[in-house]
């Protein structure tokens, strides 16, 4: 889980005003890796993106809220995509939901 940590380096290491345009620039990159990555990858991948833009938002004060909101709806849409795999494996007998 040490990615997070590279790319909060990457952002804290630029002067305050050119952080913001650092995360815009740095995003393209952080969707390719949900995105074209191995399932694996795609998911730790996007945990750290989030991690990182979490924290940024929340320590560091950066307005982060619209790329995290990027990267959470790629994962969403991976993890559906691999349960949709599954079911069409194995298909639930019961409705979406129940225990």
């Amino acid at each position: 889980m040490n990615r997070y940590r590279k790319i909060l380096k990457e952002v804290l290491a630029q002067e305050d005003q050119d952080r913001e345009r650092k995360i815009e620039y740095l995003m393209p990159t952080l969707c390719g890796l949900v995105d074209d990555a191995p399932y694996f990858s795609a998911l730790s991948n996007g945990a750290a993106a989030l991690t990182a833009l979490y924290i940024l938002c929340t320590s560091h004060n950066i307005n982060t809220v619209n790329h995290y909101q990027a990267i959470k709806e790629r994962l969403v849409h991976l993890i559906d995509d691999l349960q949709d795999e599954m079911l069409d494996q194995f298909p639930s007998h019961r409705p979406m939901g129940e225990e």
